[in-house]
């Protein structure tokens, strides 16, 4: 699978320091799933490459949930460990 960036929420199972969404977007959370073990790590940033999320696996391999999001300037899959995948939840 590839990157989905055509439905709500955005599916990103690819890492790199590729830009992957370059516009203005306010998202409500990012939610990291589907990862192999505790302490697996995804780390999202913005299109400058300052870190606007960095969620680590729990001992249970259930899905972890940052915060509140708000407006960020595009978004980098910087780091995905575990074969997990980000779901960017954006508010409509």
């Amino acid at each position: 699978m590839a990157n989905d960036v055509s439905s709500n929420p955005m599916v990103f199972d690819t890492a790199g320091a590729s830009v992957v969404w370059p516009y203005m977007t306010k998202v409500y959370h990012f939610e990291y799933s589907g990862y192999g073990t505790q302490g697996n790590v995804a780390i999202i940033k913005n299109r400058n490459g300052k870190v606007v999320c960095q969620m680590t696996g729990a001992s249970d391999l259930e899905e972890v949930r940052s915060g509140n999001i708000g407006w960020i300037e595009g978004i980098i899959v910087d780091t995905l460990q575990g074969n997990g995948i980000v779901l960017a939840y954006l508010v409509p």
